[in-house]
């Protein structure tokens, strides 16, 4: 399922469930949010509130920005 929105669509997937959603631009340059089909709907408003909170932040274009670092 998708949903178009002026400044992003949101994608649903079947994901992990230890994944909520993420954010990426996408070969458009439009913002796309990716929700987690398996979660609820409850989750899923959370993660989609926590998504655009990356987007108003501009965390998408902070090339430094990174939510999970990992040890490499």
């Amino acid at each position: 399922m998708i949903d178009e929105y002026d400044e992003y669509r949101v994608i649903y997937q079947n994901l992990p469930v230890s994944i909520r959603g993420f954010c990426f631009h996408d070969d458009d340059g439009r913002i796309t949010v990716v929700l987690n089909a398996r979660l609820t709907r409850e989750l899923n408003r959370a993660s989609i509130a926590h998504e655009i909170t990356h987007i108003l932040r501009d965390d998408l274009d902070d090339p430094s920005y990174i939510e999970y670092p990992t040890d490499t």
